[in-house]
């Protein structure tokens, strides 16, 4: 006697399910050390032209809601938006004389 199904799942679910595994293997099939961004997709920034925050403001550069990476040394400081720092997030500069890295 057969008994009868509590609920099949409709084709479409089936279908879709199978897709995403099928994208599941294909991803874990990469060979190790794929990258999904290629080498050098993001350009370093060398000493940057800096402007004051009025200036920044008044030019659309940055807005006060805006999150920062700030950096300070003694009385000198500057801050690199991270909405710049999403394109390059690598930038040379110095701080008070001193060569600085900053990374996002």
């Amino acid at each position: 006697m057969n008994s009868p199904r509590l609920w099949e799942p409709p084709r479409v679910f089936t279908l879709s399910l199978l897709f995403l595994l099928s994208l599941t293997v294909t991803v874990m099939a990469q060979p190790i050390g794929y990258q999904a961004v290629p080498r050098d997709a993001f350009p370093v920034f060398d000493n940057p032209k800096m402007l004051t925050a009025e200036e920044a403001e008044r030019e659309g550069v940055i807005y006060p809601r805006d999150v920062v990476i700030g950096v300070r040394h003694g009385q000198a400081a500057k801050a690199y938006p991270i909405t710049i720092m999403g394109v390059h997030e690598l930038g040379n500069d110095t701080l008070d004389g001193i060569p600085i890295a900053v990374s996002w």
